[in-house]
């Protein structure tokens, strides 16, 4: 056996080749700079084409976010934005992991490279299999017969709750479900999914208040709304075609406010490449007013505002009356609060709360907007929950133009939940799975992604078996991942192309290679349609169209699924749902509210929106009303020498999928280890723009080190540094997570700058 090399994910090495340049911003989203920057990915890999067909009626489903499509009457030609074409790109380039690639890196050689070095190397073509007590560490090749064979008597032999069936949010409906399928099959609630990691705050907080775990509005509201309050966003990276959504809302009259830590470009200004203006560069201003709240700050600013909006009796109190619990309670607390308190939580002054009350008190309508700049701190439910405060106080629930809008990240993280991907879905779903199916459904709660986790750090999983994504990368505790995923006896990954979780196999694994969104998927029946949800919970269509080269051993996921229920259980359901999607369909149908005529309705331009409550005014809550809540507030003070730090992705890059090394809105290319930092803050510490730095994090477990990050002086927040993950997500311990909703608290981490003594400069000599 080859001796392995000591190997951490926090090597002090880790930026030997990562030493970016720092230089202009560019100041504008979008615009002809970004179509030629979407097109260098686009063009070599083959993807025009397909991009002609997406996020349209008959076409296939953008991979990236959730972010929901214009009415059919309204899609423009492109329909796309640059990260959405960089999505594609992915998927369609000609390169190929082959199982040369496989025989050339060994396991210890995959864990020295990057991620974006790992999803550059291609598609995957065949199935992949590696097996510890071989004494090789090489993934080899194994037919599907064998693989399917494999997973099948290990699921026989394990314990139901030794096995864990992760979810990643770009699998669409029916394979989501056939997922859930199979792991309630097996006897087990074991579902994790990314949304235990990103709005799985969102979830607790709205279902708690409002009745559902979902946001309220649809796209129209945000381009009819008086007032957009954006929390915590950057849609200029994260879903990008929401600035021209944004644009049709100032056009429309409205107005935005945006409270975040860092001035985003994409919310800032914009240039749409798709009108005469954009084309010329000419860009169009979108935030009216810019609040630099400091990190954990948007509790404090929604309590200031709301106790500011009591004190000038700017209430609907109709609206309270009639729909609503908890009204006097709420009130009471909120004017108990302190005023400098709450000026301190959020790091703004008094006028600040003025002008936000002033834009809230002109506005018949507004909305809400927030992404995981607020869900993924320790405190985010009752973030959240003073949100929704805000919202029933002025009445701006179930009516046009206002309402919550949670952004999802993921183009079906959604929809997976309305599939049954939770670790706790409610008796009525479990009693239906059962009624429809004719096995016993277990009862007792499953665990999160979290609770997985600390499963594998524990020694309690013998097998773990991933939906399309990249949990290794994208869950916090990084170190401890990895050890806890090499502890199971069988690791199985659907994918696409390589990633930084093959590195880190169990006592066996496989790499399954699937089908993606963009290519066509022919069964016994024919072509085959997929269904998506997205933000608005719409349920629409995606039919890929690009033939998958002939030298791609794949199947798609529903196959995969069905083939190892098949061959685990013997039951009879599983080929018919393999042969016809409708099949699937049917069953959802059958099992799950709002999903009648379901194959009917999928061919209707535009799809179906599901109901949703809040939208209506009626709340699925204990006493049938929407519930304000009292929330404590809280300063976080740090000691000396110490700073908050968020995480956000860079703009070339999609949760853990890096498509390049460029961050050109902050002025970033060619590298990933940057920590930005307020000028103020630099100088208080002795430092300067371009000094090297270990990010260290303290708890009561101890210190965790990233090292060697470059200092960029940045207009953020006071006391507040940012930087990217999952480069920085081995400094947030497994267990600090979020109350009530168990999400990794990645944001408001307590951390000092060690200076390494070396400065960018000496890098180049």
């Amino acid at each position: 056996m080859t001796t392995p090399p000591e190997i951490s994910s926090v090597n002090p090495l880790a930026n030997k080749f990562d030493h970016p340049d720092v230089g202009r911003r560019v100041k504008s989203a979008a615009g002809v700079p970004g179509v030629l920057h979407a097109m260098e990915h686009v063009v070599p890999n083959r993807g025009v084409l397909p991009l002609l067909t997406m996020n349209k009626p008959g076409g296939f489903d953008c991979p990236g976010c959730a972010w929901p499509e214009p009415a059919p009457h309204e899609l423009s030609i492109a329909e796309f934005c640059e990260n959405g074409a960089k999505a594609v790109a992915e998927e369609t380039t000609p390169k190929r992991a082959t199982a040369e690639f496989w025989a050339e890196h060994s396991i210890f050689d995959l864990r020295e490279k990057t991620d974006h070095w790992l999803g550059k190397q291609g598609r995957i073509t065949q199935p992949m299999f590696y097996d510890r007590s071989s004494g090789d560490e090489h993934y080899r090749p194994i037919s599907w017969e064998d693989a399917i064979a494999l997973i099948a008597s290990t699921l026989k032999r394990i314990e139901p709750d030794e096995a864990v069936f992760y979810t990643s949010g770009r699998t669409p409906n029916e394979p989501a479900y056939m997922f859930q399928l199979l792991a309630r099959r097996l006897g087990t609630n074991n579902l994790p999914d990314c949304g235990n990691m990103c709005h799985e705050s969102t979830g607790s907080a709205l279902s708690e208040t409002l009745g559902l775990g979902k946001g309220s509005v649809v796209i129209e509201d945000f381009h009819n709304t008086d007032l957009l309050i954006s929390v915590g966003q950057n849609p200029g990276t994260n879903h990008p075609r929401a600035l021209s959504a944004f644009k049709k809302l100032k056009e429309n009259g409205g107005k935005i406010l945006t409270l975040n830590p860092l001035p985003e470009t994409g919310l800032m200004k914009f240039r749409d490449p798709q009108t005469v203006k954009g084309a010329l560069s000419i860009s169009e201003d979108l935030t009216d007013e810019y609040l630099q709240v400091r990190l954990d700050g948007d509790r404090a600013f929604f309590q200031a505002l709301n106790k500011e909006l009591i004190r000038r009796d700017a209430l609907d109190h109709t609206f309270l009356e009639k729909f609503c619990s908890g009204v006097e309670e709420t009130i009471a607390h909120l004017n108990s609060l302190d005023d400098e308190t709450l000026l301190r939580g959020c790091g703004l002054a008094a006028r600040d709360i003025q002008k936000a009350a002033d834009m809230v008190e002109a506005a018949d309508t507004v909305v809400v907007s927030w992404t995981l700049g607020v869900t993924q701190h320790k405190n985010a439910v009752y973030t959240i929950r003073e949100m929704v405060n805000f919202l029933l106080l002025t009445g701006n629930i179930g009516k046009p133009g206002a309402g919550t809008a949670p952004l999802r990240g993921h183009s079906n993280v959604q929809g997976d939940r309305t599939m049954g991907i939770w670790e706790k879905m409610p008796e009525s779903f479990l009693q239906a799975i059962e009624d429809e199916f004719g096995f016993d459904v277990p009862r007792e709660d499953g665990w999160d992604t979290v609770d997985s986790l600390r499963a594998m750090r524990d020694g309690k999983t013998k097998f773990f078996m991933s939906l399309g994504g990249n949990l290794v990368r994208v869950a916090s505790d990084t170190s401890v991942l990895e050890k806890g995923m090499q502890s199971n006896e069988l690791t199985v990954h659907v994918s696409t192309k390589p990633n930084g979780s093959h590195a880190w196999p169990g006592e066996k694994s496989l790499i399954l290679p699937v089908r993606a969104r963009t290519d066509r998927d022919v069964q016994k029946t024919g072509l085959q349609t997929v269904t998506v949800e997205d933000s608005a919970g719409a349920i629409h269509g995606s039919t890929g169209k690009r033939f998958a080269n002939r030298d791609l051993d794949l199947k798609s996921e529903c196959d995969v699924i069905g083939s190892i229920g098949r061959e685990t259980f013997g039951d009879d359901f599983w080929q018919p749902m393999i042969d016809d999607y409708d099949v699937i369909r049917d069953h959802i149908e059958a099992t799950i509210p709002g999903f009648h005529d379901f194959n009917r309705r999928i061919q209707n331009p535009g799809g179906f929106l599901l109901p949703n409550g809040p939208r209506e005014r009626v709340f699925n809550t204990s006493d049938g009303k929407a519930q304000l809540t009292v929330n404590e507030t809280n300063v976080i003070e740090l000691p000396e020498g110490y700073l908050l730090m968020n995480t956000v992705r860079s703009h070339d890059q999609y949760n853990s999928t890096i498509y390049g090394l460029d961050d050109r809105y902050r002025g970033v290319r060619g590298g990933r280890r940057v920590v930005f930092v307020n000028p103020e803050d630099c100088h208080a510490r002795g430092l300067r723009d371009g000094d090297l730095v270990d990010i260290v994090s303290v708890f009561d477990d101890g210190e965790r080190r990233a090292p060697n990050f470059r200092v960029v002086e940045y207009d953020t927040a006071r006391d507040c540094v940012t930087t990217y993950f999952p480069e920085a997500n081995v400094l947030v311990p497994l267990d600090s997570v979020a109350e009530k909703s168990n999400t990794p608290a990645s944001k408001s981490v307590l951390v000092r700058l060690e200076p390494l003594g070396v400065h960018a400069d000496d890098l180049d000599k």
